[in-house]
């Protein structure tokens, strides 16, 4: 899909009549995921036409999908075209930074940081220097089968560790082919697992660029979850092979399992997969602190853009104070702090409220160049290794070793 708005020539012939000469009236080619600007009447349409009045610059949108969008801005940009203006996984930050494909904007975005929440802004940053802002912020709460859950004898959703051990177990029966709670494999799995690795206090890979993967309170974190289906086989076979969401989340909407790990992004696949289940969403149980794994969006401009000062403009409008009502149109959780203020939570559809509720406690994924490599091969077969019975501390150590050759150390 590919939309070239016309309206700001008029705002700026306006301008002009009035006696006031837009400044710098440039073009701006901006990529978006897919799901931003689906259709003609996309909430992001508008709000570019008030960019354009505004501005008197023009916005080209061209939408891609997120399993295309990363290859094709390195492609793209390695050959030195590509969009002025792009939207990126945070995950991808590092990679491109590191590519040198991305405009340090360390300068212009110091006066306005503190409207982020630190998280998401964190998420943006690559050795030192700012290169993305954040469009919007999610993270991973727990998703909870009311009924399966007041079955069990159980009154509330947990609230800790050990909560959240008695009721996985509690709802895990083998003659009726219940579970306490749905996990991923693999890189899926390691996903839902980095933010127990936090909340025990517990680091993947600190500021200065040393691993900890390997330190009690990460092997700790590991070995509990591990233990969930090893020992006490409170989560089902699909453990094993879930390789996406769908299937992270299919034990759940069978209501086959009690409990899963996920993010804002579950919550209309489970209604649309099973319309009649009653579920609620809760923070995530608290270990030694809470912590989540944040994901969501950014952000960022291309190294060598001709109109790098109309592209930071565009990045200002979209991820600043507009944002808490733009992403609202979209069920999206804004990365401002004005968003998680607890009348802006109490706006909220209910089931979105605890994610905002939890994300002053959120932590981006290390923001290091070989992320991808780490997550994918390093993680996921770290994961896969300890839920097929491997030691979390010999798995560990093992993935501690990898990542440090991964870094250079």
């Amino acid at each position: 899909m590919r939309q070239i708005w016309k309206g700001s020539v008029t705002a700026a012939a306006i301008l002009v009549g009035l006696g006031m000469t837009p400044a710098l009236a440039d073009n701006i080619v901006l990529w978006v995921n897919a799901p931003l600007a689906s259709g003609p009447d996309a909430p992001i349409y508008e709000e570019l036409k008030a960019f354009e009045a505004e501005s008197g610059h023009t916005v080209e949108v061209q939408a891609v999908p997120h399993m295309e969008m990363e290859r094709n801005l390195f492609v793209a940009m390695s050959g030195g075209a590509g969009p002025d203006v792009m939207a990126l996984d945070i995950a991808w930050v590092a990679g491109l930074a590191d590519a040198g494909l991305l405009l340090d904007i360390t300068e212009q975005s110091a006066s306005i940081a503190d409207q982020y929440q630190p998280g998401p802004l964190a998420a943006g940053r690559f050795q030192q220097k700012q290169y993305a802002l954040p469009l919007y912020t999610n993270n991973v709460a727990l998703f909870v089968n009311d009924k399966m859950l007041a079955d069990a004898g159980i009154e509330k959703a947990p609230t800790n560790w050990q909560e959240l051990h008695d009721a996985a177990v509690a709802m895990t029966n083998a003659e009726k082919e219940t579970f306490g709670i749905s996990f991923g494999g693999n890189r899926m799995g390691a996903f839902q697992l980095y933010s127990f690795i936090w909340q025990n206090g517990g680091e993947i890979i600190d500021a200065e660029g040393k691993s900890h993967v390997g330190d009690p309170e990460a092997v700790e974190a590991v070995d509990f979850l591990a233990k969930l289906y090893t020992e006490s086989k409170a989560m089902p076979e699909s453990v094993l092979t879930a390789g996406n969401w769908d299937e992270v989340h299919a034990p759940f909407v069978q209501e086959r399992a009690g409990m899963v790990v996920s993010g804002d992004w579950a919550i209309a696949a489970i209604e649309k997969g099973n319309p009649n289940l009653e579920f609620s969403v809760h923070p995530l149980p608290v270990g030694k602190q809470a912590g989540t794994v944040i994901g969501g969006y950014n952000l960022a401009i291309r190294s060598d853009t001709a109109v790098p000062d109309a592209s930071f403009a565009l990045v200002e409008w979209l991820t600043g104070p507009r944002s808490v009502e733009f992403m609202a149109k979209y069920n999206r959780l804004s990365a401002l702090e004005a968003a998680a203020t607890p009348e802006a939570i109490a706006k909220l559809p209910e089931q979105m409220q605890p994610f905002m509720s939890q994300a002053g406690a959120g932590h981006p994924r290390p923001v290091v160049a070989s992320w991808s490599q780490m997550h994918s091969d390093v993680f996921g077969n770290l994961w896969d290794s300890v839920i097929r019975g491997k030691p979390a501390s010999e798995a560990m150590a093992e993935a501690n070793a990898a990542i440090e050759g991964l870094l250079g150390n």
